[in-house]
């Protein structure tokens, strides 16, 4: 005959589950600055003053500069 097993059922603690959704939070916002970054590396514009992030759609439009007005 075969003995029955000593093992008992736990479910999952409230512990265990709140450190699985940090984790798949804390992957996540690793994931988006990653692709962000990569992302963006193309407007990064070195100069000698340091780093500048020039986005496009971000940007005022210029104005223009030749013409006076009456």
């Amino acid at each position: 005959m075969k003995s029955p097993s000593r093992r008992v059922y736990r479910g999952k603690s409230p512990a265990r589950l709140l450190a699985g959704i940090v984790a798949g939070v804390v992957l996540a916002a690793i994931i988006l600055c990653a692709s962000v970054f990569f992302g963006f590396r193309k407007y990064i514009v070195y100069t000698p003053d340091g780093l500048r992030l020039e986005v496009p759609w971000l940007e005022e439009p210029a104005e223009e500069q030749g013409e006076a007005s009456p």
